[in-house]
């Protein structure tokens, strides 16, 4: 088997092609390995420059703060390079619902919902962690809640 390896500085986004004629055991390793990767997200922790591959399911909620997009877990932060809409794009079937202007939430990991006097809800992540869940997005928050309880 032979494997090419270029860089190109023009490259906008990097992306792994595998060619075979046949489906021998070394390809299907490979193939294997490179699905292991699929639905991966890169974060990087600003202080120490680490990096982490986590999944979909381990993100609590996403922000947006001064243009930078944050994933939250259970107790750690990472900046990813995803946008938003485009996170939501790729991953909200799998259980992310836009709160606010500048959030998202995995509703996997609500622990409850407290409706409040002036019509806001606080969301209770299974963390301790309260994120308010903005009145314009109520409706279609609730509408996305409602579907996923019925899909399973």
């Amino acid at each position: 088997m032979r494997i090419n390896i270029y860089q190109e500085p023009d490259l906008k986004e990097n992306h792994i092609d595998l060619h075979y004629n046949q489906m021998d055991e070394d390809t299907m390793t490979i193939k294997q390995y490179l699905s292991a990767f699929e639905g991966m997200i890169l974060g990087k922790d600003e202080e120490t420059e680490k990096e982490k591959m986590m999944t979909p399911g381990e993100i609590l909620y996403i922000e947006v703060v001064e243009r930078k997009t944050y994933a939250y877990l259970r107790d750690s932060v990472w900046r990813i390079t995803y946008g938003l809409q485009q996170f939501m794009d790729e991953f909200g079937s799998v259980g992310f619902a836009r709160n606010s202007k500048s959030m998202l939430v995995n509703i996997y990991h609500i622990q409850e919902l407290n409706a409040q006097m002036n019509m806001r809800v606080n969301i209770v992540m299974d963390n301790g962690e309260r994120i308010v869940l903005n009145r314009s997005y109520k409706n279609e928050f609730y509408k996305y809640l409602e579907k996923k309880v019925t899909e399973s």
